[in-house]
């Protein structure tokens, strides 16, 4: 995973703020965005673990941190404790 976004992504649009109670199972559970779809999963507060299940690598997230994340990745997030967390989604640019 990279920390950057690549050049002539668009914002689509962000998540509520998530909570360890609030974090949706569908989350949790491995899931993937569309083709050309990107996402940044923002920590704010706390930490949580990002599981790539393409690597295999999974890494903790804490506040203030970020994980990108490419299209059609398999992966899912694992809550720890305490955490507040958003996700902001771009796309390809339709041009």
């Amino acid at each position: 995973m990279t920390s950057q976004l690549p050049d002539g992504l668009v914002p689509s649009r962000a998540s509520p703020i998530f909570t360890q109670d609030t974090l949706p199972d569908a989350l949790q559970r491995e899931h993937a965005l569309a083709p050309g779809h990107w996402g940044v999963l923002n920590v704010l507060e706390g930490s949580l673990r990002f599981v790539n299940l393409e690597t295999r690598k999974t890494r903790t997230i804490s506040a203030p941190g970020r994980v990108t994340i490419h299209p059609q990745t398999r992966h899912h997030v694992t809550v720890d404790g305490p955490v507040r967390c958003r996700i902001d989604f771009f796309r390809e640019s339709r041009d």
